[in-house]
């Protein structure tokens, strides 16, 4: 069952293919879901996962592992760091590369940073659907708190390219782990 947007009908049709999703045009890359109705039973639904960029597969195949480490920041910009830990992850597994206990954690430090940022987006814009629009602007100014320690340790506030195979570009700057800390008893 392909997307549909349109479908012709009359009045003896009881079947209705629905698009749940994108839920916004300029929202590419998202989830969608046709879904063929009859009355209220859900007869089929069909995922559409969507690519933010397409053609990622391709490129995949023509360069280096390494090589492609850059383009997994652009899978979700809200999490990029599981991409490249995850990327770079599958990579160890498969060449069987063991990464320093120290980089484990910095990844691991990385990564619940990234995850609290991109639930401060999700918390902050699902207020603003509601109608809400100050729990938002609080929400963005707590994800730039956390961007800014993101940028200290890896130079980058969106698309941070930090997990690398084998470990990760850069050792945790002087101080790094206080300012964190700092930030948790705040955000407590």
């Amino acid at each position: 069952m392909e997307r549909q947007i349109l479908r012709r009908m009359d009045a003896s049709d009881e079947e209705i293919v629905l698009n749940f999703g994108p839920q916004h045009p300029s929202t590419h890359g998202v989830i969608n879901f046709v879904t063929q109705t009859n009355g209220e039973v859900i007869r089929r639904s069909v995922p559409d996962v969507g690519y933010l960029h397409r053609g990622l597969e391709k490129i995949g195949e023509m360069v280096t592992y390494p090589g492609y480490m850059p383009f997994t920041d652009r899978i979700d910009y809200l999490a990029a760091m599981f991409a490249n830990e995850g990327y770079a992850m599958a990579v160890e597994r498969l060449l069987k590369i063991d990464i320093p206990p120290r980089a484990k954690y910095l990844r691991a430090i990385a990564g619940e940073l990234c995850r609290i940022s991109n639930h401060w987006v999700a918390v902050g814009t699902m207020a603003a659907d509601i109608g809400a629009a100050t729990p938002l602007t609080h929400a963005l100014r707590e994800r730039e708190a956390i961007n800014d320690l993101l940028e200290e340790l890896c130079g980058a506030r969106l698309t941070f390219n930090y997990a690398r195979i084998g470990g990760v570009s850069f050792d945790a700057p002087q101080g790094w782990g206080d300012k964190i800390l700092r930030y948790l008893d705040h955000l407590e």
